[in-house]
This record gives C-alpha cells, structure tokens and sequence, in this order.
C-alpha cells in the first residue's frame, strides 16, 4: 500500500459509508423490490463493484482511531481536571468571602458570639480524620444568610488536600473551623495565614493544585496554582 492510499484510506472508508447511507435512504422510498443498488467504488479496473471493507481496511482505521484517542484524551483530561480546579478554588474563595460579608451584617457583640456560637464560620472537613489527596472533603458555613449548615461537596475529582495555618505548620487534623468576627476579622489572630491547599484525586497522570490564602487578621485573600501556597 502506498503513503498516498494509506493516508486517503479513512477518507475512502467515509465516502464509502455515506454512499451506502444514500443508497439505504433512496431504497425506502422505492417501490421497486428487485431495484439494484451499487455504490461507488472504482477499482484499478476503473469500474464499479459491490465490495465491502477488507480486514486490512478496518484494521488500519482501527489503529488511526487509537493513536489519535491515545494523543487527544490525556489533553481533555487534563483540561477538565483544570476546569473542575477553578470552580472548586472559586466556590472555596466566595464561600469565605460570604462568611466575612454575613459576620459585618449581623454585627454580633464578642461576647455573644462565644457564649451562643452566633460567630459567622466556615468549616472544612475530611472523610478520613486528616485532610489528604486521596480523601473527599467538604465545606459548611453557619451562621450565613445563604446556605448556613448545608455541607457543600467540591467538584467532582477535586479534594482538600490540606489545611495549613500559624498554628499547625504541617497541616491539620479534620475538621477545620475559621470564624470571623463582628468587623469580618479572623477571630483567632493566632490562625493567620491560613492555606486551604486543593488537589486533583487522580491516581494516574499529573496531579493539578490550586490554594486559596487567607494572608491577614483583616480576612485578605489570594489564590494560586501549581505553585506552593507560601
């Protein structure tokens, strides 16, 4: 076979399908039953005939289709899991940013705050007792006009891979609380800065990262990716 009719093959194969698609259309609609339907496909004879695909055909085509999925699936993947990424980082970053907004509008004195638990909060929480890249992971805010006591799942295939605060350098244990006070200021200054790491939980291929940082006793935030949270 030569490189001219190895790379015409799928192209011959196509036009082969759709003539028969037309010659299957046109035969219902015919009343004839004994019509003869050939479709076009010249030989080295230079006349028609009623053959079908050879092994070879299939085969070759066959092996195109692999070499293009082997070559275009690792992209999509890659370009979902990145997707799935900034929706997860997103949902995290306005989560914490309602939890400030909703503590400024309650305007809750200190002390009642602490003897009632009216602070406006987020919690992060792990399926397994730490947070890591192989454990689902999820968000609950409380004391909020939207959604408050609703835990909220992240996207799927994405997960918290840790939390990591002034206190606790390494990272820490599930669950996670971060509570704001009536001005939306952190309330335990000793947490700030505080890192919340995401992480794709895919067991093959290249593991995607993003963060969220809450860098101030004020509630500053800013996001990040592929990079280390610092």
């Amino acid at each position: 076979m030569s490189i001219y009719n190895f790379c015409c093959l799928p192209l011959r194969i196509l036009s082969k399908s759709l003539n028969r698609l037309v010659l299957m259309v046109a035969h219902s609609f015919s009343m004839k039953r004994k019509s003869k339907f050939v479709y076009a496909s010249r030989t080295s004879g230079d006349r028609y005939t009623n053959r079908g695909f050879t092994l070879i055909e299939v085969l070759v085509v066959m092996i195109i289709i692999g070499i293009l999925s082997a070559i275009v699936a690792p992209s999509w993947v890659s370009f979902v899991d990145n997707q799935r990424l900034n929706s997860s980082q997103t949902k995290i970053f306005a989560a914490i940013k309602a939890a400030q907004s909703d503590a400024k509008v309650r305007q809750t004195s200190d002390s009642q705050t602490v003897t009632n638990s009216k602070r406006s909060r987020i919690t992060f929480t792990s399926s397994a007792s730490t947070f890591s890249a192989s454990s689902d992971a999820t968000l609950r805010l409380d004391n909020v006009r939207t959604d408050s006591g609703v835990e909220q799942s992240l996207e799927k295939g994405i997960t918290i891979a840790s939390v990591i605060d002034n206190t606790s350098p390494n990272a820490q244990l599930s669950p996670v609380t971060i509570e704001f006070d009536s001005r939306g200021f952190i309330y335990k200054s000793s947490q700030v800065p505080i890192c919340i790491n995401l992480s794709t939980t895919n067991t093959t291929g290249r593991k995607r990262t993003s963060w969220i940082k809450i860098q101030t006793l004020l509630g500053a935030l800013s996001t990040g990716k592929d990079t280390a949270c610092s």
